[in-house]
């Protein structure tokens, strides 16, 4: 019975294919411009068999060889642009920001998954521009420097939990990451790792990866089919389908309203959710534009930990297989330090150079979003010649630019170095090599929000760490090292297998001086 179900669902998605891309309006091409270049594709299929499930930025990689900086393909009759090249995505997506800031249909997610109101997902237009005016006032430099003070005491923490339980580094890593991000976004303190939000953001971001890819599943690209029972599709997609509503539930209302019954009540402390309740509330109690607060602030508190505790991960294992780049780090660090027997600060970021270029360097190395999130066209356009219809979907191949030779010579080695200038007395950041941040965060009008706080964030706890510990590879029975797994997995985004490491105190005025810091946080 369910190979026969499986058939007729198989030969009615065929059906309402062909009968799509029969009536589908034509894009408008007056000067018949040429399409990108790319693979040939099937009759209806279009290039649907060619987009491999794991790793594509692998095929693009043959496909850049091939057809150039920028590839065009056709899938199921929707056109996909991807582009392998800095220069066109800052061309396109930054300076043509009206007509590249859209997102693609994705109606699993967004309408039926309830995913669709949250920033990163939501359509370009009023709610788009008003939650990023939300969250820009609070996350912008200026806004960012004042977390400065709690992103240090997370740090010492951070030391401190590692100091006692050393084998522990991805349990605390995760932790503190969002204990800050939690507390920033909502005034919620949280007292342990068992914390139900902490739970409820990893929840959700499980749910996602799980569902599959994004704007894959045949709803997607036919609104028709949305409307069937959802039992057609089995009892895994109901399944799983759930689960995404319930992580859209737990990363959105439900925090906003915990917040929002706790600023009626007057027992919450400083956060962007209580202050914009404040700024958006009218004389009769009613509150506007709700959705979009929770839309804006769960995409923070959805995304603005993986990035950091990614980071981390990644910086735990390059000390681990690279202890020469380690002990550069440490002797800048102490160096400024030692002038005040103190820890590191925020306020030492411009004179620790190296630091920084290892974070650079950390993200440039194993990007956590290869492909990053999809663009999308709100209009035809046209480019260099090549004609982009209305409503492409706009892939932005970060792995090809991080690994660009012309930008990033000898690009699979881990060498901080590439952005550093000892040409005068002090060294200093090179301003003539690409910023992998600049990548890494997104392009144009959808460029993260949490930037300035993420960086900061990362920043100090590698300093932290760093200045504290003496990062090491785990010694098997026989004494010899035990190396880490440097592949990563991808989903959504990019993380490391699990892996083991040793946190060994570097002296013990650096644990005197940890344990200072601890106390005077408690006052």
């Amino acid at each position: 019975m369910a190979v026969v179900i499986s058939i007729l669902l198989g030969c009615a998605t065929l059906f309402v294919l062909w009968l799509t891309t029969k009536n589908r309006r034509k894009p408008t091409n007056p000067k018949d411009l040429p399409y990108p270049p790319g693979p040939k594709g099937l009759p209806l299929l279009g290039n649907a068999l060619d987009m491999p499930a794991k790793e594509p930025w692998t095929k693009f990689a043959e496909w850049k060889k091939q057809y150039g900086d920028i590839i065009g393909l056709s899938v199921l009759g929707k056109s996909i642009i991807i582009v392998t090249s800095y220069e066109i995505v800052s061309e396109l997506l930054d300076d043509r920001g009206a007509i590249y800031s859209d997102r693609p249909v994705n109606r699993t997610f967004n309408e039926h998954g309830d995913w669709g109101n949250f920033l990163a997902m939501i359509h370009y237009g009023e709610s788009f521009h008003r939650q990023r005016k939300m969250l820009n006032d609070f996350l912008n430099p200026s806004g960012a420097r004042n977390y400065h003070e709690l992103l240090t005491q997370h740090s010492h923490e951070l030391a401190n939990h590692l100091l006692q339980h050393p084998d522990k580094f991805a349990k605390y890593n995760r932790f503190h990451i969002s204990s800050v991000i939690l507390n920033i976004v909502y005034g919620h303190k949280v007292k342990d790792e068992n914390d139900e939000w902490i739970n409820g953001a990893d929840s959700a971001v499980t749910s996602a990866a799980e569902f599959g890819q994004m704007g894959a599943h045949p709803i997607d690209l036919f609104a028709i089919l949305g409307k069937l029972p959802y039992r057609i599709w089995g009892k895994n997609f109901v399944e799983k389908l759930g689960a995404l509503k319930r992580g859209a539930y737990d990363i959105g209302p439900k925090p906003y309203i915990w917040t929002k019954d706790k600023v009626l009540s007057g027992t919450v402390g400083p956060s962007i959710v209580s202050a914009l309740i404040e700024q958006y509330s009218l004389p009769d109690g009613t509150i506007q534009y709700e959705s979009d607060i929770y839309g804006s602030t769960g995409t923070v508190y959805l995304g603005g930990s993986d990035t950091s505790v990614t980071a981390l991960d990644g910086l735990v294992l390059s000390m681990m297989v690279h202890p020469e780049i380690q002990k550069k780090a440490q002797q800048y660090i102490d160096e400024i330090i030692s002038r005040e027997d103190r820890l590191p600060e925020l306020s030492d970021l411009n004179a620790l150079p190296y630091i920084s270029a290892m974070l650079k360097e950390i993200l440039r190395w194993k990007p956590i979003t290869p492909l990053g999130l999809p663009h999308a066209s709100i209009m035809d356009d046209e480019y260099k010649g090549m004609f982009i219809p209305a409503r492409s979907m706009i892939i932005t191949d970060v792995m090809s630019m991080t690994s660009n030779e012309n930008d990033f010579p000898d690009p699979y080695t881990f060498n901080p170095e590439r952005y550093m200038d000892y040409s005068s007395e002090k060294p200093s950041l090179r301003s003539d090599v690409r910023d992998p941040f600049d990548i890494i965060f997104g392009f144009g009008r959808r460029a993260c929000p949490g930037r300035h706080v993420a960086v900061a964030q990362m920043w100090i706890m590698c300093a932290t760490l760093l200045s504290v510990f003496d990062i090491k590879c785990p010694l098997d029975d026989n004494g010899d090292e035990i190396r880490p797994d440097l592949e990563y997995v991808s989903s959504i985004t990019s993380h490391p297998k699990p892996f083991k490491s040793v946190f060994a105190p570097r002296s013990e005025r650096a644990v005197e001086l940890l344990k200072a810091s601890l106390l005077v946080n408690e006052q």
